[in-house]
């Protein structure tokens, strides 16, 4: 059985892009997975010495690598298989790795100074480079498929509901007072229509203020599967509530929590505000999902439900076309 260790630079997100990554693998060869949560010796130089690993691994020499690895806690290598990593502070060390050890190397995210080739597989959303060693995923890989969904909602037994993903302030995006009362309007009203409960989940990004709105607002609603963040709320079945939801709606702020939306296979709905300040690099992201026919777009004052059209079939075509060139990449 292959051992794959994924190193995490603690920040959640890109450490459930990793776990998405060897969750993608495991389906066609079963694996161990471990995490070591990366460090430097010294915390205070972190910056610097990012920097400094970044301009040595240009040099791809073996014993500077193996001096960069210094820099770091030592992580042991002995039998693994593969490391997978995401984001730009864990990119030099993985480098490192792949140099001095010959590991495989798997990296998410921009590549901020170093090039795909430096491993085995830079997977990223849009093209960087002309190299093979570059791979695109049509989708920010994450935890979730169509298969996994359904098992925990059936396992769960959920009823059939409507589900809010509600983010807040980020990348440019903001939503004024008003946008969001018009929004709980607009999911009185489905509820209305539909008579089915409405799912709220509020995330970090959600401020308090809009959180307490949203939950005085629809006290009336059934809302059983509701999770508050700040509310304590955070250990909830995500993939369960996906599952048995009949329509997503997701505020545009979040690309993890559209990409784990469009994983479910369900009709997903981003909702946007009037202000976005967003860069290019963002707005090509959600275009690209408009492209590939994965969501509907809609400002968050006026939105409806979409048609119910199964679309396992093309996620699990896309996560089965990743999984095959990332076993060519790392030579499995």
């Amino acid at each position: 059985m292959k051992k794959i260790l994924i190193i995490s630079d603690g920040i959640p997100g890109h450490f459930n892009q990793s776990k998405g990554v060897a969750l993608i693998i495991s389906e066609i060869d079963e694996c161990i997975t471990a995490t070591h949560e990366m460090a430097w010796r010294s915390n205070f130089l972190r910056s610097l010495l990012t920097i400094i690993s970044k301009l040595l691994l240009k040099l791809k020499n073996k014993i500077i690598a193996k001096g960069i690895l210094w820099m770091y806690l030592p992580i042991n290598i002995q039998g693994l298989d593969l490391i997978i990593a995401a984001g730009g502070n864990s990119a030099p060390l993985s480098a490192a790795i792949k140099l001095a050890h010959s590991v495989p190397v798997i990296q998410l995210g921009s590549p901020r100074g170093l090039h795909s080739s430096m491993f085995n597989a830079l997977i990223t959303i849009e093209k960087y480079f002309d190299d093979p060693s570059n791979i695109i995923a049509a989708i920010s890989p994450n935890l979730y498929s169509p298969a996994i969904c359904s098992r925990a909602a059936q396992k769960k037994n959920l009823k059939e509901h409507l589900l809010f993903l509600i983010g807040g302030e980020g990348i440019g995006y903001s939503y004024s007072t008003m946008e969001w009362e018009t929004m709980i309007m607009k999911i009185q009203n489905l509820h209305s229509q539909t008579k089915l409960p409405i799912s709220i989940v509020t995330s970090r990004r959600t401020s308090i203020e809009v959180e307490n709105l949203l939950q005085s607002s629809l006290k009336n609603i059934p809302g059983d599967y509701s999770a508050w963040f700040h509310h304590g709320d955070k250990n909830f079945n995500l993939a369960a509530l996906l599952g048995s939801a009949i329509n997503i709606f997701v505020t545009e702020d979040s690309a993890m929590m559209i990409s784990e939306s469009i994983s479910s296979g369900k009709p997903v709905t981003t909702l946007y505000p009037s202000n976005i300040k967003s860069p290019n690099r963002y707005k090509n992201h959600i275009a690209k999902y408009i492209d590939l026919e994965l969501i509907y777009r809609a400002p968050i004052y006026d939105f409806q439900l979409r048609s119910t059209q199964d679309l396992n079939e093309k996620i699990t075509e896309h996560r089965n076309g990743l999984a095959k060139k990332l076993m060519r990449a790392i030579g499995w």
